[in-house]
């Protein structure tokens, strides 16, 4: 053969392996993600912990619970495949899916799901910190009958308890692992934690021996935290990631990208000012319903920029759920009526009202906003900018405030105005009837009835101000497909998430 022949054979030979090495990456790129997150979560054990990137990672990802609330922001069967309840509403049975195992390989039955759930409600005497405790305050009792069907006491009817049990502070850790979750996380899920690098990122690699059919097609996924805007940018500018979540605003670095598109993010971010229903001239319901006239809502929509557009709301409530009532006009944008209701309340000109802003971009913003429409009113307001520890000891632990811009982001949180030692210092004295009811209602359709008359009383009450739903999106490189995009809960599921050719 030829000295030319064999350059040519050669040559072939080296494209042949070049092309199987690029076949091989692009198979690789089809079964990873990176996933740009804003924060780091100090502890990934989400029983213990209500840091919103905890669960963004781990839920429906390494944790399951009996039930689950999936991307069209249903109730589903997860670990349990069915419940019953009682003809008194007392008594739920859960049937438990078959073979499922932890990550560990440990089995999942009756009695770890009752350890489970016991130590969530604080009945094994551990310290408990579950930020979801206030949903099960009606379980008596959790029982294993056998090794295949939980049974849970109520001491009255709770119909949204399956709803409560799909909650991230309600997924089943097994007793063996439960005290090293926050580093270690053990769960029954579709993912297992590969490698938390502190400050960089959290790796989870797919379950192979998962329970649910059909495997994940992602086999690997990379949380990526994002610490500045710019290094969310450079990231992006260069493609080291392919998707960033809670995407609240768009710069140039993002609207320049044809290779991404905005995917919906069902997360219920209800942006409102807390009030402090107990503290002068905030017990008067006169001054609360002016101070309810004299907030522009259009005004706040510009904290997200022009691509991205708020929703108004008028209550504490989800404009996506098929209870919500409008209730936007119930305080129309009306200075002139605010001043009115101020003078009828003996408020003089010039009172000082002080605003705790928590360190975010719509409290920054927001509070500039705030205080200029109330002071066109005759207010006085001082903004007191404050940090987050600083924020949960003094508003919401000792409730030592006037005002704060805030979000809230848990879902159907409506049961937070039936607590007598939250925050708002609200008497809901007429809501907690109202909420009783919610709780009580056997079917969907009587349950959104007294959800509609819940909103409406917080509304009546003035409780707080309440401005719009948070826009958040999902930013993801174009052919994923599969994104959860109606879960109320922050979550980044991957078992649903396929990259189309």
């Amino acid at each position: 053969m030829s000295r030319a022949l064999l350059r040519l054979a050669a040559l072939l030979r080296g494209m042949a392996v070049l092309l199987c090495c690029a076949a091989a990456t692009g198979w690789a790129a089809q079964e990873t993600l990176r996933i740009g997150v804003q924060l780091e979560p100090v502890s990934l054990d989400i029983t213990t912990t209500s840091a919103a990137t905890a669960g963004e990672i781990t839920y429906a990802n390494v944790y399951e619970g009996l039930t689950y609330i999936d991307g069209e922001g249903q109730v589903r069967p997860r670990l349990a495949t069915a419940w019953t309840t009682s003809a008194d509403g007392k008594v739920v049975d859960f049937t438990l899916r078959q073979g499922v195992r932890y990550h560990d390989g440990k089995a999942f039955d009756a009695r770890t799901a009752a350890y489970s759930l016991r130590r969530m409600l604080g009945m094994l005497g551990m310290h408990n910190t579950n930020a979801y405790l206030e949903w099960f305050d009606k379980i008596e009792s959790v029982d294993p009958v056998n090794a295949g069907l939980l049974r849970i006491h109520l001491r009255a009817p709770d119909g949204l308890l399956p709803f409560a049990l799909g909650l991230p502070g309600a997924v089943l850790v097994h007793p063996d692992s439960a005290a090293s979750n926050a580093t270690r996380p053990v769960g029954t899920g579709p993912y297992k934690v590969l490698a938390w690098d502190k400050g960089h990122s959290v790796n989870l690699v797919r379950n192979d021996d998962w329970w649910g059919n059909p495997r994940p097609q992602l086999r690997e996924a990379q949380f990526l935290f994002m610490t500045t805007s710019f290094e969310t940018e450079s990231m992006l500018a260069e493609g080291r990631i392919d998707a960033l979540s809670s995407v609240t605003r768009l710069t140039g670095a993002f609207t320049s990208r044809s290779d991404y598109v905005l995917a919906a993010r069902g997360v219920e971010g209800k942006q409102i000012v807390a009030l402090n229903n107990a503290r002068p001239p905030l017990n008067d319901v006169r001054v609360r319903r002016a101070l309810s006239h004299a907030l522009d809502r259009r005004e706040f929509r510009d904290i997200y920029g022009p691509l991205i557009s708020a929703v108004p709301i008028g209550s504490h409530f989800s404009p996506f759920h098929p209870a919500y009532v409008d209730l936007v006009n119930r305080y129309p944008f009306d200075p002139e009526r605010a001043k009115a209701l101020l003078r009828q309340a003996g408020v003089a000109p010039g009172t000082v009202l002080r605003l705790s802003v928590p360190p975010t971009d719509y409290g920054r913003f927001g509070s500039l906003i705030l205080a200029r429409q109330l002071e066109a009113v005759g207010l006085r307001v001082e903004i007191v900018n404050i940090d987050w520890p600083t924020w949960l000891d003094k508003v919401f632990k000792r409730k030592d405030y006037d005002m704060t811009l805030i979000m809230h982001v848990e879902p159907m949180d409506l049961n937070i105005y039936a607590r007598d030692d939250y925050y708002f210092n609200y008497d809901n004295r007429a809501f907690k009837p109202i909420w009783d009811k919610v709780r009580a209602a056997r079917t969907e359709a009587d349950r959104n009835a007294w959800l509609g008359q819940a909103q409406r009383q917080i509304t009546e009450d003035a409780v707080n101000l309440f401005i719009q739903l948070r826009p958040e999106r999902n930013f993801i490189r174009r052919g994923l497909t599969g994104m959860w995009e109606r879960c109320p809960v922050p979550v980044f599921a991957l078992e649903n998430l396929r990259w189309q050719p």
